[in-house]
């Protein structure tokens, strides 16, 4: 089993969030800097995604959208302008993404950004490499660069499975040290769910992902659920618990909606 800790990185985050334009949140920094191991068999990761969309549709909400995001710290080796272009062609053909504008490059001091960033009604995507000077050890620098892509497919869930398998198979051929996958499956119901039924909701998910649930926090606007199924292969480790399952629940007073998200690992932006 793959288990990603998160200690000792504070002068990393400090670095890394402290410029204005990037985008890695602070989940991201943290699982930047572990090695992830041995790869999962694609055929295995199709499946476990797979049991995570089914487990999904039976949340019966409705809206459905999900995303897929992998940060991933490319190989040790110097890359190029014109290699870091390629990159990002690789990867949007990949994906089936049609690269028909010129990719933005951005620069501050040793900081770099090249990425590109596409609206569609049905998706949108964003393919993107970071550059950084980071200390490996007492006075020792290297520049660091990370593979950063992102897809919302803004109504359904069924196709992100098969992007993740496309993600991991483009990576293994550009190369890479570490990497981690987030997925997100979010939908709507209607009005404001009691207590009891937001309960009944994520314990649901989680038995149906044969898991268990580790901690559990209901803060009235807000009710998260963080769990633990060996059906997956991932996992990180808060507060002694294993978790690679988390559920977020939220109601919308403006359009009288109830919002369930399920994500693994973890959700990685603000709720």
């Amino acid at each position: 089993m793959k288990n990603i800790r998160w200690d000792n990185i504070g002068n990393t985050l400090k670095q890394i969030l402290s410029m204005k334009r990037t985008k890695v949140t602070l989940y991201m920094a943290m699982v930047l800097w572990v090695a992830v191991g041995t790869q999962l068999i694609v055929n295995r990761v199709f499946q476990e995604d797979f049991k995570i969309t089914e487990a999904f549709i039976k949340s019966n909400t409705e809206e459905m959208q999900s995303s897929i995001e992998v940060v991933a710290e490319y190989k040790t080796g110097f890359l190029s302008d014109g290699d870091k272009k390629n990159i990002i062609l690789g990867l949007a053909e990949a994906i089936g993404l049609t690269v028909d504008e010129e990719i933005t490059v951005w620069q501050e001091g040793t900081r770099s950004e090249y990425f590109f960033f596409k609206q569609a009604k049905q998706a949108t995507s964003e393919i993107k490499i970071v550059s950084m000077e980071q200390d490996v050890e007492e006075d020792v620098i290297e520049m660091r660069h990370y593979i950063i892509v992102r897809l919302n497919i803004l109504k359904g869930i069924q196709s992100v499975d098969q992007y993740k398998v496309i993600l991991e198979d483009a990576l293994e051929k550009i190369g890479f040290n570490s990497r981690q996958f987030t997925l997100k499956f979010e939908g709507n119901r209607e009005g404001n769910l009691s207590n009891e039924q937001k309960h009944e909701v994520a314990l649901l998910l989680v038995e149906e992902l044969q898991g268990e649930i580790a901690l559990e926090y209901d803060e009235g606007d807000l009710y998260t659920v963080y769990a633990y199924t060996g059906m997956l292969n991932e996992y990180v480790t808060s507060m002694g618990n294993k978790i690679n399952v988390q559920i977020a629940i939220t109601y919308n007073e403006l359009t009288n909606k109830t919002k369930i998200a399920l994500a693994t690992p973890v959700l990685n932006e603000s709720w």
